[in-house]
């Protein structure tokens, strides 16, 4: 059967009987129909091979005496080459029970009487016909629907497939993303601690200011839980606080700001406006310039450029305020004394200068920032060649490039990366030879 349910094709007739004369008339009274094709059997057995002959047999009649075969027993045998087939039994009055008999067992549709009467066989074909088409569409809309269902199952196959690949390769790219991100960010903060190195070589009063700062800085952010985000940016406006002071002249750095003149003042506090002017052009540093630009405003409003007070200024100034205060008082001291003393004295500024809620954190992270190292008698100090380095060494004291750059603080455990980049400054910007670590004794 064709696809399209529009199209009627004829329905095959096949009509058995052994007298030639019935059949005869059957024919004739069935080609006034259209869509019938007729087919001929003068027996069972020539009515078997026309079914196998023909193939798709919509209505069989035959009739009940035969020689050889009865209509019932060929009907049955019918019923299996061509189960989809509507068979109907003429009979006459006395096979009556027979013919009901063989439509109680399922083997014909319905009987007829002979004589027949012309319109009753007539309908009675129709309805037949009708019945086979029925079944035969039943049959082409579920193998369509089995069709279309096996073509759906392997279209969401492959679309799962395409799904599975997509996702893999977004994965794919997710990762590469967020590693050249992990890359950027790594090379953005390199990029501000070399900034920090630059600063602090145009000052060099204060060695490893900068770097000093940003470590209290970041000391005090981790214990107030702020998120990682905005302890990388305090951290990173802590080593460029002083990025302003580059434009400043070398006399001015030289002095303290009480042997400043008024003229001479007013151009040191330009050095914070400079420095958050300095970095505005770059999106990513703008909000590192808003936090330079306010580190020396006072907690009670006397400081400059804005006179801002308490919770105006922002928080990660008032961060800086207090790690850029003690860092400078460390060195008004000899080194032993030097966290002690730095601490008593930063008792007089909280509430004037500093925010008094950040005493605190301070104090824990200071201790554990600027604490001196302790030399123990499992410890021995050692000088050692760059090429000499290993692993679990730590630095006695502050380390410099033979320029003067800040390369490590001391206290620093060497691990492989710090031990491969001093090798490489060493190459790039030689130092002294020697460096000076110390190491367990039963290392010596």
């Amino acid at each position: 059967m064709s696809e399209n349910p529009e199209t009627v094709q004829d329905v095959k007739i096949l009509l058995v009987d052994d007298e030639v004369n019935i059949t005869k008339s059957l024919r004739r009274l069935l080609m006034q129909v259209e869509d019938y094709e007729i087919l001929i059997g003068h027996s069972g057995a020539e009515g078997l091979e026309q079914i196998r002959e023909q193939g798709e047999v919509g209505v069989i009649i035959s009739d009940q005496r035969m020689p050889q075969m009865t209509g019932v027993e060929f009907l049955g045998e019918a019923r299996k080459l061509a189960p989809d087939a509507v068979r109907i039994l003429l009979t006459g009055y006395a096979d009556i029970d027979a013919s009901i008999a063989a439509i109680n067992q399922g083997a014909v549709y319905r009987y007829l009487t002979k004589p027949w009467q012309d319109d009753e066989l007539l309908t009675t074909v129709a309805e037949a016909a009708a019945h086979y088409r029925l079944i035969s569409e039943n049959k082409r809309l579920n193998a369509l629907v089995a069709k279309q269902n096996a073509e759906l199952q392997d279209w969401n196959n492959r679309l799962k497939q395409r799904v599975l690949d997509q996702t893999s390769q977004i994965r794919a790219k997710s990762d590469t993303l967020a590693e050249m991100n992990q890359q950027l960010r790594t090379s953005f903060g390199e990029t501000i601690e070399a900034l920090a190195g630059l600063i602090e070589m145009r000052d060099r009063r204060v060695p490893g200011h900068s770097r000093n700062v940003a470590e209290l800085v970041e000391a005090m952010a981790r214990r107030l839980d702020l998120s990682a985000e905005e302890i990388r940016n305090y951290r990173s406006a802590a080593l460029l606080h002083d990025i302003g002071k580059i434009g400043m002249v070398d006399e001015l750095l030289r002095k303290h700001l009480t042997e400043m003149n008024d003229v001479e003042l007013i151009e040191y506090q330009r050095h914070v406006v400079r420095g958050q002017a300095a970095i505005d052009p770059v999106l990513e540093l703008r909000e590192l310039g808003l936090l330079i630009r306010h580190h020396h405003e006072n907690y009670d409003g006397s400081g400059f450029p804005d006179g801002l007070a308490k919770d105006e200024i922002p928080l990660g100034s008032r961060l800086i305020a207090v790690a850029d205060c003690f860092e400078r008082k460390l060195h008004q001291f000899a080194e032993e004394d030097a966290l002690k003393e730095a601490l008593a004295e930063m008792k007089l500024e909280w509430g004037e200068r500093l925010d008094p809620e950040l005493e605190k954190v301070f104090s824990a992270a200071a201790e554990e920032i600027f604490s001196q190292l302790e030399i123990l008698a499992e410890v021995i100090e050692r000088k050692v060649a760059p090429k000499e380095l290993e692993v679990g060494m730590q630095l006695r004291h502050d380390l410099y490039s033979g320029t003067g750059v800040l390369l490590l603080k001391k206290g620093t455990i060497f691990d492989e990366a710090a031990i491969d980049a001093i090798k490489r400054c060493f190459m790039i910007d030689p130092f002294e030879r020697e460096i000076s670590v110390l190491i367990e004794k039963n290392q010596a």
